[in-house]
């Protein structure tokens, strides 16, 4: 027990001086207290030029971290693309990114969760490349309600109905890929960026209407949260010719 409560105490140590690092100092200290005191507030924080709304005591600094510091899609090899569809977009750090790394390319920004959406479109408004999407990305049409984990605001997941503990009595609705396409009057997806906590599996189970329209696709798989993630995921993309894994991230190029 002494153990783990040192551990805890030297955890949280090292997280403040990460934030205050990031962040101005009385910013990064501020964040900390909130996470020792389970606290969630809205903050305005500056971070590598970008200007964002986050909530202390949650996971979006992490999610920010993810995105604008370490950079975490700049494996990507697409130089000039023009249409991206961020699946997955939680507060909208790793739409910024797309728009920033890529100020031509229109930025599809997908979010289910109303107040993961809000920070999204409140983060993304002075980005005009960017376009947020109240919406699940499934595999059929419909509506389904959000899930909490417990494993923080970037961890939700998709159910069918609002029984259970984890449900959050949310509904969202649900839209498929050839849907967005039709809606947006897109033709090609030079990157599609899925990042949806299990389901993956239902949208890949169900691509063959649109998967050869995609050029690049980076997905982060959840196998352990609904079996079959990895297989579906393979299966969709057997058309593609070079695949490469960097953290999470599992890669599928489509070259000529």
């Amino acid at each position: 027990m002494v153990l783990r409560l040192a551990y805890g105490f030297l955890a949280k140590a090292h997280r403040a001086v990460v934030l205050c690092r990031l962040l101005k100092f009385w910013e990064g200290m501020t964040f900390f207290f909130d996470e020792w005191a389970g606290r969630e507030r809205i903050r305005n924080i500056s971070i590598n030029g970008v200007d964002l709304q986050v909530r202390s005591g949650s996971s979006d600094l992490d999610v920010v971290i993810s995105s604008l510091v370490e950079d975490e899609y700049g494996h990507l090899d697409c130089p000039n693309p023009r249409i991206i569809v961020d699946a997955g977009a939680n507060i909208g750090t790793s739409a910024i990114s797309f728009a920033r790394k890529y100020p031509h390319a229109k930025v599809f920004a997908i979010e289910p969760e109303n107040g993961n959406y809000g920070l999204l479109v409140k983060n993304t408004e002075s980005y005009g490349n960017v376009v947020p999407i109240k919406a699940a990305i499934w595999g059929a049409e419909g509506e389904k309600f959000i899930q909490n984990r417990a494993t923080g605001a970037w961890g939700y997941t998709i159910a069918d109905g609002v029984d259970g503990a984890e449900s959050m009595g949310q509904a969202t609705k649900c839209i498929t890929m050839p849907h967005l396409m039709k809606e947006y009057g897109i033709e090609t997806i030079d990157i599609l960026k899925m990042d949806i906590e299990g389901g993956e599996k239902d949208v890949l189970e169900n691509s063959s209407a649109w998967i050869d329209r995609v050029q690049v696709m980076t997905v982060e798989l959840h196998d352990y949260i609904c079996m079959g993630c990895d297989r579906a995921f393979y299966l969709a993309t057997r058309s593609f010719n070079r695949f490469e894994r960097h953290g999470e991230k599992v890669t599928a190029y489509r070259e000529q």
